[in-house]
């Protein structure tokens, strides 16, 4: 059941999980319109590390990290690299309808961690729900696996584990700092290997050069890949420093289900029944993993 303490939490991941489903549809329709995915992982990584640095700064909060803060942080920042990286890049090569059902695999990967990280075995219980939402995943993917890039199952595995490690870092490093001053310091971070990995992928920025086919829907797209995922990062990070990982991880269960109304209703994708029972059987583990009774740690 849910605590009192908790409920800000949840709220916040609510709100979080509701703006980061819309989040991979931008980057497939900019990437339709001649934006390579990594160039909007850099112009989101650039809007961020710029709009909470503002809103840090505007609140007086310190960007001070202290000495035992630094390990956590590197950890933030490596996890936020693969999920930036990774999963705006697998929908490159994956349709977002299955990036979303791989990338998914992650609230179940913390509800299996996290008891672990607290000094408590995970429980029969919460093995079985990881294996129903693995075996969810091998049913999307098995069918049709030779027409499926590999490149981009990894990709979004790659994702779904860096988030992860996103939770349990976030949490850890809000003891030092606000999410804002954290947030912007973690993007600015990655901003040289984020740049460096565009560069070398793309030979150029598409949208400073003016790269050919571009348009004002390319622009368009980029513009709401970076504020959404600004406002999703913001309130994903501030609904763990008020609740534990374990706790707000299933509430993020909306997320595939707004990203996969939006990439069928406006991309206008497909999917074929397998997918649909794969992906059905990973939400079903996403919400058991909600009910699933706290035990204290021993």
């Amino acid at each position: 059941m849910l605590k009192p303490a908790h409920l800000t939490g949840v709220l916040l991941a609510l709100a979080a999980a509701s703006i980061y489903g819309a989040v991979p549809n931008f980057a497939r329709m900019a990437f339709l319109n001649g934006v390579p995915a990594l160039e909007s992982v850099l112009s989101r990584t650039t809007v961020v590390a710029i709009g909470l640095g503002l809103v840090a700064l505007v609140r007086g909060e310190s960007f001070r990290l202290s000495r035992a803060a630094w390990p956590v942080f590197l950890y933030q920042c490596m996890a936020t690299l693969m999920v930036s990286a990774c999963y705006l890049a697998s929908v490159q090569f994956l349709p977002v309808t299955l990036s979303v059902i791989v990338f998914y695999l992650f609230p179940v990967l913390i509800v299996l961690a996290a008891p672990l990280a607290e000094g408590r075995a995970p429980g029969l219980a919460r093995i079985g729900v990881a294996l129903l939402g693995f075996a969810g995943l091998v049913v999307a993917v098995g069918p049709a696996f030779e027409n499926i890039s590999l490149i981009g199952l990894l990709l979004a595995f790659g994702a779904a584990v860096g988030c992860m490690m996103q939770f349990f870092s976030g949490r850890m490093l809000s003891r030092h700092l606000t999410p804002a001053a954290f947030g912007s310091l973690v993007h600015i971070a990655i901003w040289p290997v984020i740049l460096g990995l565009a560069l070398g992928f793309g030979g150029e920025l598409h949208l400073l050069s003016g790269g050919a086919g571009l348009g004002p829907n390319a622009y368009m797209a980029v513009a709401l890949v970076s504020f959404t995922y600004l406002g999703g990062y913001f309130f994903h990070m501030s609904s763990v420093r008020a609740a534990p990982s374990s706790v707000v991880a299933p509430y993020f269960n909306l997320e595939p289900i707004v990203s996969t109304i939006i990439a069928v209703w406006v991309l206008g994708e497909t999917m074929a029944l397998a997918q649909w029972v794969g992906g059905a059987m990973v939400f079903a583990a996403l919400v058991i993993s909600g009910f699933l009774p706290e035990k204290e740690p021993a």
